[in-house]
């Protein structure tokens, strides 16, 4: 089945395999416009073939499949056509699968399923520029190298075109780098979107991601990081809680103090775990290791090496704080929201001992600078975490306010969840904390 374009040079040719016609129908309903071209395959055997017969720019394969599933699939067309921009769809349960995938299959991406329509394509048109920037960048080498040889063999009077050469060289490292600088972008961008679809799986706390990721990027600016440091640390805060989408849903629900040492022990692994899922990708290896050692205590009384003092990287021993204020406000730490003004004297009742007296002081300094009449944080959630009792800060329909400074009763959410599936752009904003007046 196929859906044809007017206008071949435009198009991308996108293929979809899975053995749920029902998955296929929905793919082809969602990306169906003039700008694609869609096949669909209902299993790997199928999903080959047609690769052979067509000049396909991405693929969106299931995971779980019979007789080839999505890792071997995407395993094979990676070896035959390395140039295709490959995403699997994958559900929570199948993390081991997908860790395989990325390694062997060598993935652009994955999606969980359910998929959120915009999020997916989002994804794919992301992939899909990231595919025309590499092909771009590419054809500009090819121009480059083709240059070079005819300026070897110029003859050495021919000063006025060795100068016109030169000129058309500078334009096309002038274009390379713009190239680049986009695809810096590109990978920024995707990073993000990564960073919200983890947040989608219920347990994992939503919008926290952003919440220390820009705060941690200003603790380190203050505290004199350099920009590609800070970098590494923005891609830490956005992906530190990556590594629990292998924890049960038992875990992910239950407050960090009331877990007893096993249950402890596996929850706090989801820092290695994280690190082990990044490892394989060089842009995110040093975010990886930062995310690896969020669980170190300054004074040494952490895991999984008892680092102490400096022995901590600077960007780990930020994320720790920041990360702990925001959880302590929504009770994932203590199982109760506290109050800004509890938090702040429970970091400074552990400087020196779980985190460094200086990031704490920078981040509180931050704060106070901040503040406002109500100084609790704003945080973006995704609808999959809205719940009766959390405080709306503001709930805006396609650039429309909503609702603003509410309590959310259960026929609120209702209405909310209601309203998203007929509205396009639902941004829901809530406070987080526990209402200074109410203590």
């Amino acid at each position: 089945m196929t859906e044809l374009s007017q206008d071949p040079q435009t198009v991308a040719n996108l293929l979809f395999v899975d053995d749920e016609p029902n998955v296929l129908k929905a793919l082809r309903r969602l990306f169906r416009g003039a700008e694609y071209q869609v096949y669909m395959a209902e299993g790997g055997a199928d999903g080959l073939e047609i690769l052979a017969q067509h000049p396909i720019d991405l693929i969106i394969s299931d995971m779980r499949m019979p007789q080839m599933d999505g890792a071997e699939f995407l395993t094979r067309a990676a070896e035959r056509w390395p140039n295709i921009v490959r995403i699997l769809l994958t559900g929570y349960a199948d993390i081991e699968s997908t860790i395989a995938a990325v390694n062997k299959g060598k993935i652009y991406s994955y999606c969980s399923k359910p998929w959120e329509d915009n999020e997916l394509k989002i994804l794919v048109n992301n992939a899909l520029e990231q595919k025309r920037l590499r092909d771009e960048r590419r054809q500009l080498f090819e121009i480059i190298n083709r240059q070079n040889q005819e300026l070897k063999e110029l003859n050495a009077g021919l000063e006025d075109k060795v100068e016109k050469r030169t000129e058309q060289l500078r334009k096309s490292l002038q274009l390379i780098d713009q190239a680049h600088d986009a695809l810096k972008k590109q990978y920024a961008d995707s990073v993000k979107v990564f960073a919200k679809t983890i947040e989608m799986r219920p347990g994992i706390k939503s919008g926290h991601a952003k919440y220390v990721a820009e705060n941690a990027r200003e603790v380190g600016r203050r505290l004199g990081m350099d920009a590609a440091a800070l970098k590494d640390l923005v891609y830490a805060g956005l992906l530190l809680q990556i590594g629990k989408m292998s924890l049960p849903d038992s875990l992910l629900t239950q407050s960090l103090l009331s877990m007893n040492s096993l249950q402890r022990k596996r929850y706090l692994n989801h820092a290695l775990e994280g690190q082990a899922l990044l490892k394989g990708l060089e842009t995110l290896h040093n975010a990886a290791e930062l995310i690896a050692a969020q669980y170190e205590h300054f004074d040494g009384s952490g895991q999984p090496l008892g680092w102490a003092g400096s022995e901590i990287p600077l960007g780990a021993r930020i994320l720790t704080v920041v990360r702990d204020y925001i959880n302590y406000l929504d009770g994932s730490i203590t199982g109760t929201a506290m109050t800004t003004e509890q938090v702040k004297v429970r970091l400074l009742s552990k400087k020196a001992k779980d985190y460094d007296p200086l990031v704490v002081d920078t981040f509180l300094a931050l704060l106070a600078e901040s503040e406002t009449v109500d100084e609790r944080p704003i945080i973006e959630i995704s609808w999959t975490q809205l719940q009766p009792g959390m405080e709306a800060a503001e709930i805006i329909c396609n650039d429309v306010l909503y609702l603003k400074n509410q309590i959310l009763n259960e026929k609120n959410v209702e209405d909310i969840l209601e309203l998203r599936k007929h509205k396009k752009n639902l941004i829901l904003r809530v406070r987080m904390g526990s209402d200074q007046q109410s203590g």
